[in-house]
């Protein structure tokens, strides 16, 4: 399993090889395993071999996903805490029978210094992340704002009627008049409400 590891991620130095067969452990999970609790400090670089686990963030009573890791990916936070040592503000669960590779931070740590191949996994992995967390950010932009322009709407309204120009709703909730007037019309396309030359008026407010 460990040299489809290696392949995978093009760790090709024999001395990193030694290391990693020497330092790390193997551990199999089944399903519902925590493998990451919030706010308890990461000890251990976990990279799956093999399976699936949720990345999530926990306020009072909701869950929100924050990614999915698979196959040869490891949690960018944890990857961080190989640098500083930090407490994780994240959970993960898995969401199938995993294989994880477990590697102590500190030899994490010192193989980006010693080993080019393990230092293009570190900065292809933040790479990725990054990627991947400005990409879900620009599409789940549209889709709660739409919910909290709505909301807002019923709020504000009075008898079912909204005197609010479409920047006054943008500068409210933070973004532009472009992206309110679109999602107004997405509201009315949906029956939501109706647009009037000054006014705003609800079809539905509950």
């Amino acid at each position: 399993m460990l040299e489809d590891f290696f392949n995978n991620l093009r760790i090709t130095e024999p001395a990193l090889k030694e290391e990693i067969y020497k330092y790390a452990t193997i551990t199999e999970h089944d399903k519902g395993d925590v493998i990451i609790r919030n706010n308890e400090y990461i000890k251990v670089l976990k990279i799956i071999l093999d399976g699936k686990i949720r990345v999530y963030q926990r306020n009072e009573s909701r869950e929100i996903l924050i990614y999915y890791l698979f196959s040869m990916e490891t949690c960018t936070l944890s990857l961080a805490a190989c640098f500083e040592e930090c407490q994780s503000n994240v959970g993960a669960i898995t969401e199938e029978k995993t294989t994880i590779l477990n590697i102590p931070v500190r030899f994490a740590k010192e193989w980006n210094f010693k080993y080019k191949s393990w230092n293009n996994f570190t900065i292809n992995t933040f790479r990725k992340s990054y990627t991947y967390l400005i990409e879900e950010y620009a599409s789940l932009a549209f889709k709660p704002l739409k919910n909290r322009l709505l909301d807002y709407l019923v709020w504000e309204s009075d008898e079912a009627v909204v005197y609010r120009s479409h920047q006054e709703l943008a500068n409210e909730l933070g973004t532009t008049r472009e992206v309110i007037s679109r999602l107004l019309k997405k509201l009315e396309k949906d029956n939501k409400l109706q647009l009037g030359k000054k006014e705003i008026i609800l079809l539905e407010t509950e």
